[in-house]
């Protein structure tokens, strides 16, 4: 049985920074969930939070802090010391059956602050009641961080009344819930920890993500999406009893550095890489078999640089992200140019296209394990993914080379569109960008083969699923219109000098040098 008494503080109603709960009217034998809810700023200080009448039925309760936008700390102690205390913005403490018991609040900074206390029974899993390693005895919230390509979500193992934590069987279920992407108002932030902070909620508004045993369990990977909240939840369950940990919030970037860290391009060479993207996408798109030398350039650079770049970022830790993306332009021009004088030299369609068509089957793979697929657990061994990735990839390669002419517009058209909407996307906000860059984390990142991928897909990334596939089929539809009553493919220039030919040579030579006419 649990009681949820919420009080988003309000300066006004808790004078002298003080916040009341009385839990004298608690029934055990009540299911229903008990909401109270006030408007409050923390100042900077020390508040004091104050649980009185707690009932003998009362197992234990969880005290939670919720700050946005700056960092608190929770001490079930005036003293702050470390072992008594928790800071972040998403805090809780485990306090078992005392009469009254007092909290404090200490903030460097005014803030916003939701704080909840959940009661539960005696049989209840206790979150984080088996802690190793964090700082307080009982650790019932999550510690989050991340990295550019990573969020790292840790917690700590349940107990309950009759087991031990060396013989722990208790199951452990996660989830996540995205917030509105690329919107950082506190209601926002708020309204998703309250979707989040029981389990009935937590089932009813989460997605499960999968778990597996070992050190990833309580040390859980997500993949990171720059600028999109997500609400991280535990449920504990055991004997058909639950309780749910402390939910955490993480953006992937710095709240205090809103435009460089969590809004469009953030340093010079990823602007520059965006313009290239809608340069060349607008180009591939309408005018990619057309200008067809010019795309195979094109094409070659973008293979030699996506190479290299991954070449470079498995053998060295060393160098910049400007530096590798300096080195693999360069790798990329010279490559560029020896898959043109490829073309000039041999002339063969089929070979001089299979770049466009393994690009456009590495992008069509990426989609096929974006959608989902990377997250079942066959998919966390790199052999069984990396073998599969590579099956969807020459089956479609061998597909395209069917019908060359076709399959290399649409291809053309496809890897346009897509360049297009990954350059817009950084500009606008969404995430079909990411498609490309979870398979080359795949490739580079360590223990990303762990991560939960599980994409957001809300209103910006549905628009730009369907201008994807409109610039395609309409990219696709002007080309093959430009294509008719023209050759497939333009003769390449090494045969024609070799035989000297040229537009005006007559299609017909008699061996004795007399030219026949067609007459």
């Amino acid at each position: 049985m649990r009681l949820v008494l919420m009080c988003l503080l309000s300066l006004a109603v808790c004078e002298g920074q003080v916040v009341t709960f009385d839990l004298s009217d608690y029934n055990p034998q009540n299911a229903t969930t008990h909401v109270q809810k006030m408007f409050i700023n923390l100042t900077a200080g020390v508040s004091e939070i104050w649980v009185n009448n707690v009932p003998e039925s009362v197992g234990f309760y969880v005290v939670q802090v919720h700050s946005f936008p700056y960092n608190v700390t929770l001490s079930s102690t005036r003293k702050f010391r470390s072992k008594d205390s928790v800071e972040g913005v998403n805090v809780g403490l485990v306090s078992f059956n005392d009469n009254d018991t007092r909290f404090y609040v200490k903030s460097k900074n005014q803030t916003k602050a939701l704080i909840v206390v959940v009661i539960y029974n005696k049989k209840d899993p206790i979150p984080g009641g088996c802690n190793l390693t964090f700082n307080t005895e009982y650790a019932p919230y999550q510690l989050v961080s991340y990295t550019e390509d990573l969020i790292i979500v840790q917690s700590q193992a349940p107990s309950a009344f009759d087991t031990t934590c060396d013989k722990n069987n208790i199951q452990v279920d996660l989830y996540h819930l995205y917030l509105h992407e690329n919107n950082y108002a506190e209601k926002y932030y708020f309204n998703g920890i309250e979707n989040m902070l029981t389990v009935d909620l937590i089932k009813s508004h989460g997605y499960k993500v999968s778990t597996v045993d070992g050190y990833f369990k309580y040390r859980k990977l997500y993949s990171a999406y720059r600028g999109v909240g997500q609400v991280f939840a535990i449920v504990a369950t055991y004997h058909n009893r639950s309780s749910a940990y402390v939910p955490a919030v993480s953006y992937g970037c710095d709240l205090d550095n809103q435009d460089e860290s969590c809004y469009g391009p953030v340093t010079p060479h990823w602007k520059v890489i965006c313009a290239f993207l809608l340069i060349f996408g607008l180009f591939v798109n309408f005018f990619g078999h057309k200008f067809f030398r010019i795309t195979l350039y094109l094409i070659g650079f973008v293979i030699g640089v996506f190479i290299t770049y991954v070449i470079l970022s498995l053998s060295s830790n060393n160098l910049t992200v400007a530096e590798k993306t300096t080195t693999a332009v360069l790798i990329g021009l010279i490559y560029g140019s020896l898959w043109l004088l490829m073309w000039w030299k041999f002339g063969i369609p089929i070979l001089s296209v299979s770049l466009t068509f393994f690009l456009s089957g590495f992008l069509l793979a990426s989609i096929v394990f974006y959608a989902g697929v990377a997250d079942l657990k066959i998919f966390h061994n790199d052999i069984n993914f990396w073998l599969t990735f590579l099956a969807i990839v020459i089956a479609f390669h061998t597909m395209f080379t069917m019908w060359t002419l076709e399959w290399h517009v649409f291809g053309c058209s496809f890897l346009g569109a897509y360049a297009c909407v990954a350059a817009l996307n950084y500009y606008t906000g969404g995430n079909l960008q990411y498609i490309v860059i979870n398979s080359f984390r795949r490739m580079v990142v360590n223990n990303f083969n762990m991560a939960t991928i599980d994409p957001p897909f809300q209103i910006l990334d549905i628009t730009q699923s369907i201008l994807l596939v409109a610039m395609t089929t309409f990219g696709f539809y002007y080309q093959m219109k430009e294509q008719r009553s023209k050759p497939p493919f333009p003769p390449h220039r090494y045969t024609t000098l070799e035989e000297g030919v040229s537009e005006t040579t007559p299609l017909i030579r008699d061996t004795t040098g007399v030219i026949y006419s067609d007459i």
